[in-house]
Parts: C-alpha cells; structure tokens; sequence
C-alpha cells in the first residue's frame, strides 16, 4: 500500500511522501470483494454489505432500510423548480401589496400626482397579480395621446425603483423557503444545508449506527475503521443538480445512498458525518476543496493527515474512493488544495 503522509506544523501543511505519490481518489487497489443483497421487510428492506477494507480484511454488517424513513427524509431536502416559482410569485404578491408598491398602488399614485383620475382610471387586473388596467378618454383629445405615455413611462420608472424593496425583502424570505427544504441561501446560489442534513439524519440513522456498534464493538478505533472502509467502498456516481424535477445540489439523502449503493463525495461525506456523529461525539468537520469534499474528526492519531481548525486537530478522511486507504491518508489533489488554503469547511457536530 503507498503511503502519503500529511501533518500540520503551525498554520501550514508539511507533506511528507515516503514512497509514491498517487491521484485524487485513493491508494492502489486491494481485493475487489464486494456484495450487497438486498431483502424486503414491512416497512422496506433490509440491506446485506460484504467488502474488503484497506488491509484486505472481509467485513460484513446487515442494515435495516425503512421506506418511510427514507421518503421523509428525501422529501424535507430540495424542492421543484415549480414550487420554487410558486413561492416567490406569491412571495412578491405579498410584500408589495404590505408595502403599496403593487401595480394597482404605483399606477394609482402617479395617476393622482401627475394626470387627472377622471380622465384616467386605474383598476385591478383580475387574471394577472402584476399588472393593472387604465382605461382613459383622453386618446381623443388634443395631446391625448402624450399625456397616457407620460403616465406610462412614469408608472414603469416607479415600477423598477420599487425592485430593490421588494428584493430585499424577497431574499429574507427566499432564505426561510430554502431553510424549509433542508437548504441555505448562499453567495452563490442556494445549496444544501450540510449541518442541518447531517444533524436530522444522525437522528434517521440510529438503527443504522447501532447495528455498526453491534456488529464492531464499543472501540471507537474499531468503530472508526469500518465506518470509514465501508463508506469508502460504496461506488462513486456523480448526482446531478435536479433529479426528477427536484433540485438537490446534486446531494443524496444518506438513506438513499444506503438504497441505491451509490454516492458522489459530498453525500458520502454526509453519510459517514451522520453516522459517526451518533457513534461518536468527536469534533466533526465538513470540507470542502474546489470539486471535491473531505471529512475531518477530531480523533486522536499518530499518523495521518491533520488539519487544525478552531484549535481543533483533526484527522482527515478521504470517502470517495474507489481505491481503498487507511483513515489519514489522502489525495495529493487535496493535500495542495489544504496546502494553499483553497478550501472552506462547515462544523456539522
């Protein structure tokens, strides 16, 4: 097995490679022994692992699988594009007739500030939320015609100056939405809030967790190196962003990976993040390199890769695989992303 060894001295990274260095994704690969046997139960089935770990040794554990757990919880992450326009329609409705900027209110005020309402009356539009109806006689008289164009223009500049409120207000609630489906508002865009995914599926996986501290022992050692092997040995599948109409950020619910038996890394990470937190009450760390996402504990090692956040030492975790390590040990693809500083990180536990 090649070995790459990574410390923290201070605030940098020292690497340290006492044999070959090997590509983002692993170690040379071991025995390739690997089942997964599914059977039905009254309320989903249960789930047969057999795989080799890093050092070639044969493990085993039998996980139960509940179908309503695992619709519940795909169904509190992500939402439709759909529900999401529904939302933010109605969102806006809301705020502007709170604040007297709907289309009926701006109309309605620059007619009485720069026209005659009794030449110009201005009235609800009874199939669109957006849009008002003015009915005038003035085409007909002299000047007429400039007198509804200036009053138009006038309504349209109102109309984009009254924007910024609702759009501030929008996003306050655009965060609330996102928050409701397991997901944040970000700098980029809305992505999945790892903490709170982590956190209510530790809760899920319970069953889970206690068949590993069965099937393991109490060690946490122990505990730790089949955890991390099994993880690691579920296949590799990227997610796509929205999968049948519904947007995820490309993230799997753990009771779904379990199902399916495949995994990118950002839900492999929240796999084992959900598992060990219940297992284990050792600091646990989200990171995330640029493509790419790790996972760090504060599990007291001798070797292996460290990092110190939040003067917490922790042992770093490389899941994706499909290339099997020992826990510590990662890619030289992440070792120069952490070296350079290129990486974000999320406390979940």
């Amino acid at each position: 097995m090649l070995a790459q060894l990574v410390r923290v001295v201070g605030s940098a990274l020292v690497l340290s490679f006492p044999l070959s260095l090997w590509p983002a994704g692993g170690t040379e690969p071991g025995s390739t022994v690997r089942s997964v046997r599914r059977t039905p139960s009254p309320d989903g089935f249960r789930i047969a692992y057999e795989w080799t770990d890093a050092e070639g040794a044969l493990r085993a554990i039998d996980l139960p699988v509940s179908r309503s757990e695992l619709e519940a919880s795909e169904m509190a992450l992500g939402f439709s594009v759909a529900e999401l326009r529904e939302f933010l329609i109605g969102a806006e409705i809301r705020i502007r007739e709170e604040e007297g900027l709907s289309a009926l209110d701006i109309a309605r005020k620059v007619v009485s500030r720069i026209s005659d309402p009794q030449h110009c009356r201005i009235s609800r539009d009874p199939g669109r939320d957006f849009n008002f109806v003015m009915r005038t006689n003035m085409a007909g008289l002299p000047g007429g015609e400039a007198e509804v164009a200036r009053v138009l223009a006038a309504y349209r500049r109102r109309w984009e100056a009254s924007r910024k409120t609702v759009c501030t207000r929008l996003q306050a609630h655009l965060k609330e939405f996102a928050g409701v489906h397991g997901m944040e508002v970000t700098p980029n865009g809305i992505a999945v809030d790892y903490k709170k995914l982590v956190r209510t599926s530790a809760v899920q996986l319970k069953p889970i967790a206690e068949e590993f501290r069965r099937t393991f022992g109490p060690a946490k050692k122990d505990i730790l190196e089949a955890l991390y092997s099994f993880v690691q040995s579920i296949p590799y599948m990227q997610e796509p962003p929205v999968e049948g109409g519904r947007y995820t950020a490309g993230v799997s619910v753990p009771l779904r990976v379990l199902a399916e038996d495949q995994a990118d890394c950002d839900s492999k990470a929240v796999l084992f993040a959900a598992l060990w937190t219940d297992l284990c009450n050792h600091r646990t760390i989200l990171i995330r390199v640029p493509g790419h996402m790790l996972v760090g504990i504060g599990f007291p090692s001798t070797e292996g890769v460290t990092i110190e956040i939040q003067s917490t030492r922790c042992l770093l975790l490389e899941l994706s695989g499909p290339e099997k390590t020992r826990p510590g040990v990662i890619s030289l693809y992440s070792a120069e992303a952490l070296s350079s500083k290129n990486y974000k990180y999320r406390i979940v536990s």
